[in-house]
């Protein structure tokens, strides 16, 4: 005769699924923003090539702008600082996370050991 899965397992299983879930959103954002910083720093570094009279140009919507040099360096190094602040809070969350699946996990083993299937 087979036994059920108790209750209580049942739960940590789900709880480890959610949190499988998360990671991989969490980690999926993360990535996303580490893209965007490039860019960033990518656009920060061309910039320390143009001279400050030179025309440049940003996208505001659907409308590309002139604008000084200065307003885009300030508007893109604050930008950067927010991206790079989100990605600390993010790294913070997903190692969280790990901690908590990784003691989910130990749990369920134990509480799986227990269980005759």
């Amino acid at each position: 005769m087979q036994s059920q899965i108790p209750p209580e397992v049942q739960h940590k299983i789900m709880q480890l699924q959610e949190l499988q879930e998360r990671i991989k959103a969490l980690v999926l954002r993360r990535q996303q923003l580490e893209v965007e910083l490039r860019d960033v720093e990518g656009a920060l570094e061309e910039l320390k090539n143009v001279s400050e009279d030179s025309s440049v140009f940003k996208f505001t919507g659907r409308i590309l702008m002139r604008v000084s040099k200065e307003t885009l360096v300030k508007e893109l190094t604050e930008k950067k600082e927010t991206l790079e602040l989100h990605i600390k809070t993010l790294e913070k969350q997903e190692a969280h996370a790990r901690r908590r699946l990784e003691e989910l996990r130990q749990d369920l083993s134990k509480s799986l050991a227990g269980i005759s299937i």
